[in-house]
């Protein structure tokens, strides 16, 4: 299975931040979907980028540091098992 890590992205013209499923491509570089894990947000609606390319657990802890801003659907992506 491929490795995914996540990046959280400020909406813009919201406090809202959304997390959105990556790919690694190369030393600190991914490539992110086009939507969040939630699909209420598109790439282009980004007003700034707090982390990118973060694996599950650092994610978590970061989005954590954010707190409340940070989409409950998209957080709780990262805490799911199959």
């Amino acid at each position: 299975m491929e490795k995914k890590v996540y990046s959280v992205r400020k909406k813009k013209d919201t406090e809202e931040h959304h997390i959105f499923e990556c790919t690694p491509t190369s030393e600190n570089k991914c490539m992110c979907s086009t939507k969040s894990i939630c699909k209420k947000m598109d790439k282009s609606d980004e007003e700034k980028t707090l982390f990118s390319c973060l694996p599950e657990d650092r994610a978590r802890f970061e989005a954590a540091k954010v707190g409340r801003a940070v989409c409950g659907t998209c957080v709780s992506h990262l805490y799911e098992s199959y």
